[in-house]
């Protein structure tokens, strides 16, 4: 029974951590974003509204994410494109999913106010920061 709770604990534990892992990550990138947005018009209430508005902003669209990510490198491993391709192709797509997946946590929110340039621009940032065929994986199918 005591190793039962002890394995449960130390679950319960690793979860936590990396929760609070994640949350920082997210805290970090929203404080950053938000205020090169703010350069371009992005205007919020408070801290907590800016924070909940990239955690909104994330959450729709992860999917999103997932799918433009999907499509180019399965592209690139099925040899349909090479990695240049595959990141291009991931670039102007993970954009605008970006785009709008902002646009719409900024109409389910009140606290904020966001512009078109600094959705373009957040968008643009983020898909170049995350260029889903690495030349690692490019070196290595070259064989």
């Amino acid at each position: 029974m005591k190793e039962k709770l002890k394995e449960w604990l130390t679950g319960l534990l690793g979860s936590s951590i990396m929760v609070l892992i994640v949350f920082g990550v997210v805290t970090v990138v929203a404080l950053v974003s938000g205020n090169v947005m703010r350069l371009f018009g992005f205007h919020y209430d408070s801290v907590g509204q800016l924070l909940l508005y990239f955690l909104l902003g994330e959450v729709i669209g992860l999917p999103l994410d997932l799918i433009s990510t999907a499509l180019s490198r399965a592209l690139y491993r099925m040899e349909k494109v090479d990695r240049r391709q595959g990141n291009l192709l991931y670039i102007p797509m993970d954009s605008l999913f970006t785009i709008a997946a902002f646009w719409l946590a900024d109409r389910l929110m009140a606290g904020v106010s966001t512009t078109g340039l600094s959705l373009c621009v957040l968008g643009i940032g983020m898909a170049f920061l995350t260029l889903p065929i690495p030349k690692k994986e490019d070196r290595d199918r070259r064989g």
